[in-house]
This record gives structure tokens, C-alpha cells and sequence, in this order.
């Protein structure tokens, strides 16, 4: 009973999906119709090549030579947020954070100024959490959105890409206000395993055509299946299934939201135009985090470019408006738990200030 409850309490999104889709279950109906599979497919496929990619110590290789060339604590702190800012477009912001912010703390952990290196910490989190906005497969809303509402790949970079330009903008502005002072770190060398970085690159081109809908996407899942199984079947153990169970969830509670004609025509009343669109979705990350928003949103307003939007700039804000920063959290608590009272303050204070900022410039913009 013990192992049941801690299984349940560690991932409180995934329960509490579980819970609301048995309820709508008994209260309307189940169709398998109403589930995704390929969205859900598309995701565990790319789990797999990023987990891979991950395993083989590509970023964290990269993460070692930038801290080498650091010669201040403020081009630590830029060097680690661009890396974090563009790996996350193609490793997914989890992964991103997952590897470099152990890296940036273990590193940092004898500075004395603490102050700067959570806020170091805060602008990697950020980085990350914007920087996988840019891509249809650098995180699961913008993989689910671009699926469901067909977006035209030229339309989906017109949105992200704006977003992204003024996201780095404004950390590389943040930085500035860094201490300058000189940096003196010991770092060890730290290698990659080509071949793994090799196999995965590939898998990965193969994985994105499938998003595009270069190939079909049960083509590309067979062949990053069947390579992995025969060459490192390990990797299954690594993907989130309590994730892809969440998606699964979350579309069984909109297939039966969708049956009730009262609750549709109310929710439709409010995202009525690409304003309240935006800042519905931005709100409703902050409570349900921003993947759960894109599915529960999505069939309700047309206004995918808002909606796409908003959920992006969504995963600032509080810690569950995105899984990245509960991972960041976590990361925290584990390797400087005498600082997290300093995190928590200076994550919240970043995140509305730059939940603030880019909303305002959206707004102006759409």
C-alpha cells in the first residue's frame, strides 16, 4: 500500500488525470476513437532517440568545453543558458535541464555568491522551457498542436520563431546584470561515445521526418523500435509511460467534455478571438501545466497560433506550469537543498517578470 501511494503522490499529474478520466468514463462514455495514437506514438519514439542521444554524452560534453572557456561567472552563466536555449529545440526541454543544471550546480557549488548561481539556475530552467518552443518536436504541446491542428510548417515557425528571437533577447539582456567577477573552475574531460551520438543523430532525422509527415509515422516508430530493441533495449526502461498514459487521459476527458453541448458552447464562448485565446491558455498552464492546457483547449478555439503561443509562454510562471520546472525543482532540492529557499523566491520572481514581458509583446504583436 505504501509503494501505491508513493507511485500516485510522485507524479500528482498523472493521478489526478487518472482520476477525472475514470470519472468521465462512468459519467459518459469511452471511445478509442477519442485518443491519439499518434501523437502518443510520435512522443515515444522520440523519447527513445532523445534518451539515446542523451545516454550517449553529447550535451554534456558540450556543457564541459563551455564551462572550460568560461573566464567570468557572467559568461558561465551565458554560455550554460545558450546551451540550454538551443539544445532544448531538439533534445526537449526535460532533457536539456536534466543534464546541464547537475552540471551548472556541481560546478558552482562553492561559489559564494549563492544569489547569482540560483538565478543562473532560474535562466537555465527559463532557457530551456523557451528555447523547445521552437521546433513541432521540442516538446509534447507543440508536438500534440501541430499534429492536431495540421499547421502548415512555414505558419507553426512564423509563430515560434517570433517567440524565440524575443525569448533569447530577453535572457541575454538578464545576463548582463550578472556579476562580471572572474571564474576559476576545475573541470575533468569528459567524452562522448561517437557511436551512439551517430545511430541516435540518425534515428532522430528519421523520427522528425515522421513528425513533418515527410514518412508515415508508424514507418519511422517501426525502424527507432527495431534498432533499439536489438542494439540497446535498455532504453525502454527510460521512457515516461505515466506521461503518455497523462496524453491518453487527457483525451478521454476532452472526448467526453466535447459530448456536452452546454460546456462546448461556453468554453468556445470565451476563446472568441486570438486575445482571450492567448491569455486563457497562458492562465490555464499556470494551474494544469501548459501540455494538459494544449489538449484541453485545442478543440475549442480555432486559434492555433495563439493557442500555441500561450502555452509556450505558459511554462513560466509557477513550478507545475511546466514539467521542466518541477524537474529544475527537484534537481534543486537534491544538490544545494540549503539553497531552495533562494531558488523558489528568485524562480518566481523571473518567471512573472518574464511571463509579464512576453505576454505584453504578444499581445501588442497578434
Amino acid at each position: 500500500m505504501k509503494k501505491l501511494i508513493k507511485f500516485f503522490r510522485e507524479d500528482l499529474l498523472f493521478s489526478v488525470s487518472l482520476l477525472l478520466a475514470i470519472i468521465a468514463v462512468i459519467w459518459g462514455r469511452f471511445s478509442m476513437q477519442d485518443i491519439n495514437f499518434k501523437v502518443i506514438a510520435t512522443l515515444a519514439g522520440l523519447m527513445l532517440v532523445i534518451n539515446g542521444l542523451d545516454n550517449s554524452g553529447i550535451l554534456s560534453y558540450f556543457g564541459h568545453i563551455l564551462v572550460r572557456k568560461s573566464v567570468s561567472f557572467r559568461q558561465l552563466i551565458r554560455y550554460i543558458v545558450l546551451l540550454s536555449f538551443f539544445s532544448s529545440m531538439f533534445l526537449t526541454n526535460d532533457v536539456a535541464i536534466l543534464t546541464l543544471l547537475p552540471i551548472y550546480l556541481r560546478l558552482t557549488r562553492f561559489i559564494p555568491n549563492r544569489q547569482a548561481v540560483l538565478l543562473g539556475t532560474v535562466y537555465t530552467i527559463a532557457a530551456a522551457n523557451l528555447g523547445s518552443s521552437f521546433f513541432p518536436f521540442g516538446n509534447p504541446q507543440n508536438l500534440f498542436l501541430y499534429s492536431y491542428y495540421k499547421i502548415p510548417l512555414l505558419d507553426f515557425f512564423y509563430s515560434t520563431a517570433l517567440l524565440a528571437i524575443i525569448s533569447l533577447a530577453i535572457l541575454m539582456i538578464s545576463i548582463q546584470f550578472m556579476p562580471k567577477e572572474s571564474l576559476s573552475l576545475t573541470v575533468t574531460d569528459n567524452q562522448f561515445d561517437h557511436k551512439k551520438t551517430t545511430v541516435y543523430g540518425i534515428l532522430m532525422v528519421i523520427m522528425i521526418a515522421g513528425v513533418l509527415n515527410i514518412v508515415d509515422y508508424l514507418f519511422t516508430l517501426a525502424i527507432v523500435i527495431v534498432v533499439i530493441f536489438f542494439w540497446q533495449p535498455k532504453l525502454f526502461k527510460t521512457i515516461d509511460y505515466r506521461l503518455l498514459a497523462t496524453f491518453a487521459f487527457f483525451f478521454i476527458i476532452v472526448g467526453n467534455i466535447s459530448q456536452s453541448e452546454g460546456l462546448i458552447h461556453w468554453l468556445q464562448s470565451i476563446f472568441t478571438n486570438a486575445r482571450n485565446t492567448l491569455l486563457g491558455s497562458i492562465l490555464t498552464s499556470q494551474v494544469i501545466s501548459n501540455v494538459p492546457a494544449a489538449i484541453l483547449l485545442a478543440p475549442f478555439t480555432k486559434y492555433h497560433q495563439s493557442l500555441l503561443l500561450g502555452v509556450n509562454i505558459g511554462g513560466l510562471g509557477t513550478l507545475i506550469a511546466s514539467l521542466a520546472n518541477l524537474i529544475g525543482y527537484k534537481i534543486v532540492k537534491l544538490q544545494v537543498p540549503n539553497d531552495r529557499k533562494y531558488f523558489t523566491r528568485h524562480f518566481y520572481l523571473i518567471n512573472i517578470i518574464y511571463l509579464s514581458l512576453l505576454t505584453l509583446i504578444i499581445l501588442f504583436i497578434i
